[in-house]
């Protein structure tokens, strides 16, 4: 089911192998071997698929025929042109990245939020300190 329907959906958006290689990072013959059935995407690479069809997961794997439960599920287009270049930067890396990269990355966003609300709930405290207290 699901080598049919990376093909169907890459077939209805009028795109080649290659095309749809091109758009996701993928090669051409990877495209070929997924519709072919001879290999599977990888969860990462069915998340990619779903998202740059507006489609869930669930659909590509054949678990529903229901393709999204939002008609308004933003493509994976529309939601890379909501990005800032920084958060494009991030994203094209952590995708190029080997699963240890990727683990590094998110290990240092991890890190970054934690301490981003570390300092926000400093700063609360700080200023409820200097506030005078309505008892």
């Amino acid at each position: 089911m699901l080598s049919q329907r990376i093909y169907e959906l890459r077939k209805s958006k009028g795109l080649s192998q290659a095309e749809l290689g091109g758009k996701l990072n993928f090669t051409q013959q990877t495209i070929a071997k997924w519709e072919k059935g001879v290999a599977e995407p990888n969860t990462e690479s069915i998340i990619r698929l779903a998202n740059f069809y507006g489609v869930t997961a669930d659909y590509l794997l054949g678990l529903t025929d229901i393709q999204s439960t939002d008609d308004n599920l933003p493509s994976e287009k529309e939601q890379q042109e909501k990005l800032s270049i920084a958060e494009k930067l991030l994203v094209d890396n952590y995708r190029k990245s080997s699963d240890e990269g990727k683990k590094a990355i998110l290990g240092e966003a991890s890190f970054a939020a934690l301490n981003s609300n570390e300092n926000s709930l400093k700063d609360l405290e700080l200023s409820s300190e200097l506030t005078p207290s309505k008892a």
